[in-house]
């Protein structure tokens, strides 16, 4: 039997996700009280990038591989 570590799991990957939303969620306050507008716009793609990343793979890449 295989053992897989937390992180090539689902709940793992969805962990990352957090992460990376918690992130961006700190360099848009930064973005914002310092009055950059280039953090807000990086901060602003990562949690974009990070809540359609399990749709994605769900639907796109997953149904790809099982073919």
């Amino acid at each position: 039997m295989e053992q897989n570590g937390f992180f090539q799991t689902k709940a793992g990957h969805l962990t990352i996700a957090f992460l990376v939303i918690a992130v961006a969620f700190v360099l848009i306050v930064t973005g914002l009280q310092s009055d950059g507008n280039g953090l807000c716009t990086v901060g602003f793609l990562m949690i974009v990038a990070a809540m359609l990343y399990s749709p994605v793979k769900v639907y796109l890449i997953d149904r790809m591989y099982r073919k």
